[in-house]
C-alpha cells in the first residue's frame, strides 16, 4: 500500500488506485477511471470547528441532516453520508467534522457502477488517520 497525505491526514491507496493533488483538494481514482473520490479540507479562519458549523455547512447545501446517514471515518471523522442520482452518476458525499477541520468527501461515476467500487472506497476511507501538528 501507498500513503496519500494532506496537510491534515493520512489515507493507505491500494496499489491499483492512482491520485492526484491541488490546491483545493486530493483526488483518487482506480486504474480503469470508472469512479472518483475527491477529498476536501475546509478549515475556518480564526474559528472553531464544531458540530453546529457542520449542520450549518450542510443546511446551506440544500441537503437535510435527517435523509443522511450519521457515520464514521478513519480514527477520527465523524458526520453525515448523502447518497443521490445526478443526470446518470450516482454520488455518494460525506460532510466530516475532524479533529481541527471540516472534511468532504465526494465518490462519484456512472450510476450503473455504483456498486462496483462501493467496498474498495469504503476500505480506502477507513484508513483515515489524522496528521500530527508540531
Amino acid at each position: 500500500m501507498r500513503e496519500v497525505e494532506s496537510d491534515w491526514w493520512f489515507l493507505d491507496l491500494p496499489e491499483c488506485w492512482l491520485s492526484e493533488q491541488d490546491e483545493e483538494s486530493i483526488l483518487i481514482y482506480d486504474e480503469d477511471e470508472l469512479g472518483c473520490i475527491s477529498l476536501s479540507a475546509l478549515v475556518p479562519d480564526g474559528g472553531a470547528v464544531d458540530e453546529a458549523g457542520l449542520r450549518s455547512l450542510i443546511s446551506q447545501l440544500d441537503l437535510d441532516v435527517a435523509k443522511g446517514r450519521a457515520c464514521r471515518l478513519g480514527e477520527a471523522w465523524r458526520g453525515w453520508e448523502f447518497e443521490t442520482e445526478e443526470e446518470g452518476d450516482y454520488i455518494r458525499e460525506w460532510y466530516l467534522l475532524g479533529p481541527d477541520h471540516l472534511l468532504l468527501v465526494t465518490y462519484s461515476c456512472a450510476d450503473e457502477d455504483r456498486d462496483m467500487d462501493r467496498a474498495a472506497v469504503d476500505e480506502i476511507l477507513s484508513t483515515l488517520r489524522t496528521k500530527t501538528k508540531s
